[in-house]
């Protein structure tokens, strides 16, 4: 791959890159807000809500009760995005790549940064929400704003990587780039580039896609691995938005 054909690949990426410095402004501007109204906090400040909304537990007003939740969420999102900027190191090209595989590697790296910022963007958010709210509400903080938010991670990195995939797609072909027969038989047991859909296959846990990193991935095309996939977003979604919902009657 020549340093044009690079370029040509890698151009608009850097925008995705923007999400981060937008999730660290969420959170710079809630903590300009409790700088402002700091003095005014009481003396003893509550640092955690049960599921009522209630306080349970309480620390002495200082720096670190006060801000701690923002500090951390500060952290969090630049951990979000060293990941992100790993990927590309992790994930190598293959010296034999084809452009196609190149444009599908490119769409993957811009999944990871889109998935990864649009997840710090949402913790910003929920972090900036509850501790906003436990300042000027320390009695009863509403949850549920929180928990719908939660139930948006799984579908922020979803949609990150299908969006990418089909970008990767989309621009190739646009570029004059055709997959070969051998690749597109290969997309086809992917769904949105990143999820494997093979009902001949037998396994419910199979190898994560060549230039997607290691580890494995679920085949959806599999009952079993069907079933895994519906506990799991009843789990992690579906209980999160059923919460939110009661909560918020």
């Amino acid at each position: 791959m020549t340093a044009e054909t690079d370029l040509q690949i890698t151009r608009g990426r850097a925008a995705l890159w923007l999400l981060y410095p937008a999730a660290l402004l969420i959170l710079a501007g809630c903590f300009a807000y409790g700088a402002t109204i700091y003095d005014s906090l009481p003396d003893t400040v509550p640092t955690h809500w049960g599921g009522s909304g209630q306080p349970d537990a309480w620390a002495e007003k200082s720096f670190g009760s006060v801000f701690l939740p923002l500090l951390i969420g500060a952290g969090l999102i630049l951990f979000l995005a060293l990941i992100a900027a790993a990927v590309p190191l992790m994930v190598p090209a293959e010296r034999e790549a084809t452009a196609w595989e190149l444009y599908r590697r490119e769409g993957m790296i811009r999944g990871t940064i889109a998935a990864m910022g649009g997840v710090g963007v949402l913790l910003a958010c929920i972090l900036g929400y509850l501790t906003v709210n436990g300042w000027r509400n320390p009695e009863q903080v509403a949850l549920w704003p929180a928990l719908t938010g939660t139930a948006l991670l799984l579908a922020a990195v979803v949609a990150a990587y299908a969006l990418a995939s089909r970008w990767a797609r989309r621009t190739a072909l646009a570029r004059g780039i055709q997959p070969t027969e051998e690749e597109q038989a290969e997309d086809r047991l992917w769904v949105a580039g990143g999820f494997y859909n093979n009902p001949d296959d037998p396994h419910v846990l199979v190898p994560k896609r060549s230039g997607s990193g290691t580890g494995m991935t679920v085949n959806v095309g599999n009952a079993k691995g069907r079933a895994a996939v519906v506990v799991f977003l009843a789990v992690f979604v579906g209980i999160p938005l059923v919460l939110g919902v009661v909560l918020a009657l």
